[in-house]
């Protein structure tokens, strides 16, 4: 083939597959054309949510999780076998037994119920605590009385709301903490506004209204917006009659909680699902809200600490405390607390006195609701026995279930929530404490909290110290039951805190105080 010929070749060669081409092109878009002329077909309808299953493996036939399906605790080796003792059922049955005096004060008719600071109920969870220091032979065994300022009770309360044709109740409707009192009742027109900032307040007219502000919480813990953002205050500086608090956005809790600083006008707080039926009352038209609070202060009354000793065998000490006051049944708050405590001391009680390097003095301790009148106690009247304190232990809100935020649900899981952590001491303190919680596998959050908070939060720094705690959105409210208390969790921590003392009984005082003072950061 000559150069010429091969030339005109592939120019014939280019222009049959230029025109394939084009064929394919034109024929795709005309297929393309074609398609879109096709009528679509209707789109799905949305599915209608499915209803939860029935087989729930992992809960029992209350819908709770059951306690042998939580994550199980790490097991025992040579090393630790020693704290085999220190067992989850055992210290979840103790929970149960303070838990029940909750309940007498329920049963007995009580609206405002619980081991309420400076009631019998307080007085009968001391008697339980000493009847369980003298079973284990425990020396100096003792009660420290404290006087109470006047304390708040409610006595008797009333609350409507009529719109629409219809009036409700709400079964989780509580008085505010501290809440003035409504004492021949109130009668006024509701008006509703959110979130309660200084948005949702603009250009509104709250004087004499009854205001409803939704209060949401941090997922994970009972904070909450209303407090954060000054809700409830500004309401009341706007004159409002009185303030109905709707607690978080899932479940339906019943809560004792407090207005915040600065608030004059009497408030309530409500379960989130009987608070939408309000908020929903409010949106379909004019609402009025009839609300009536019978309150008194009680001057006089009293509140007793329970000391007992575990003797050593020198002059030094290690104290483990736990409170002992809480509302409704109180098992995370401190149910669990009192259960480490008690726990604690059967398993040293155990050991003959000739190994304890230390006395180990236990402490229920009173009013800590109220102000922990224990804690300056110690400070300021102890002073003998915090110069030879190698630690403070203080047992509160040890072992919370986790929950899920789902939608207005909090979802159980089968794991225990995380706990917030303080140590203050030396260096060797804080790596042997958190050794300690690697080794039973206690959870921990990353960064440790800048100051312990609770029973121990006015005395932390006044000798070595140690706490963990964990406060969830069910603290305080009608859901703190023992359900959310898992055996595993309160396991974890006994047998922790357990290794921890052991370690810290060969360690000197010195070794294990904070000199010099560590470095610490800001928590936002």
């Amino acid at each position: 083939m000559t150069p010429r010929t091969m030339k005109i070749a592939l120019a014939a060669t280019a222009i049959v597959a230029l025109a394939g081409l084009s064929g394919i092109l034109l024929g795709g878009q005309q297929n393309t054309t074609a398609q879109a002329q096709q009528p679509r077909p209707a789109a799905e309808a949305p599915r209608a949510p499915r209803p939860t299953p029935a087989y729930q493996p992992l809960l029992d036939a209350e819908r709770r999780v059951r306690e042998e399906a939580f994550l199980p605790g790490q097991p025992l080796t040579d090393a630790t076998r020693v704290y085999a003792d220190i067992e989850g059922r055992k210290m979840k049955a103790l929970v149960n037994e303070v838990v029940a005096i909750s309940r007498r004060s329920r049963d007995d008719g009580n609206k405002y119920w619980g081991r309420i600071a400076g009631t019998k109920y307080e007085a009968m969870t001391g008697d339980w605590v000493e009847g369980k220091f003298k079973a284990l032979g425990m020396q100096d065994i003792h009660r420290v009385e404290f006087d109470l300022r006047p304390q708040w009770f409610p006595l008797d309360w009333s609350f409507t709301a009529t719109g629409g044709g219809k009036t409700m109740t709400f079964k989780t409707l509580l008085p505010a903490s501290g809440s003035a009192p409504i004492p021949t009742g109130l009668e006024a027109e509701a008006i509703w506004l959110g979130l309660g900032t200084a948005a949702d307040i603009m250009g509104r007219d709250v004087k004499g209204k009854i205001a409803v502000i939704h209060t949401m919480l941090a997922p994970g813990q009972m904070g909450q917006s209303a407090n954060f953002e000054g809700s409830v205050r500004r309401a009341s500086e706007a004159g409002a009659a009185a303030v109905v608090v709707i607690w978080g956005y899932y479940e339906n809790m019943a809560v004792w909680q407090g207005l915040g600083a600065g608030v004059t006008a009497p408030g309530f707080f409500v379960g989130f699902e009987d608070g939408k039926v309000l908020r929903d009352m409010i949106a379909a038209g004019p609402v009025r809200i009839s609300a009536k609070l019978t309150t008194e202060m009680r001057s006089g009354l009293k509140t007793q600490s329970v000391y007992g000793t575990l003797p050593g065998t020198t002059d030094e000490h290690i104290i483990v405390m736990a409170h002992m006051d809480g509302w409704f049944d109180a098992a995370l708050d401190n149910a669990s607390g009192l259960s480490a405590m008690v726990t604690l001391a059967e398993h040293y009680a155990k050991i003959p006195r000739a190994q304890r390097r230390r006395n180990i003095v236990f402490i229920g301790t009173a009013g800590h609701h109220v102000g922990s009148p224990n804690a300056p106690y110690l400070r300021d009247k102890r002073a003998d026995l915090i110069a030879k304190t190698a630690v403070m232990i203080n047992c509160e809100h040890i072992s919370a279930a986790q929950t899920l935020n789902w939608s207005t649900r909090l979802r159980e899981t089968t794991s225990v929530w995380p706990r917030r952590w303080w140590v203050h001491g030396s260096q060797r303190l804080v790596d042997l404490t958190l050794a300690a919680y690697h080794t039973f596998g206690v959870g921990v959050v990353g960064d440790m909290d800048p100051s312990a908070t609770g029973e121990m939060g006015q005395i932390d720094t006044i000798a070595p110290s140690i706490q963990i705690i964990r406060s969830p959105e069910n603290k305080h409210t009608d859901k703190d039951i023992p359900e959310f208390v898992p055996a595993v969790g309160l396991e974890a921590v006994g047998r922790a805190w357990a290794k921890a003392m052991d370690e810290v009984n060969k360690l000197e005082l010195s070794q294990l105080r904070a000199t010099p003072a560590r470095p610490t950061t800001q928590q936002p």
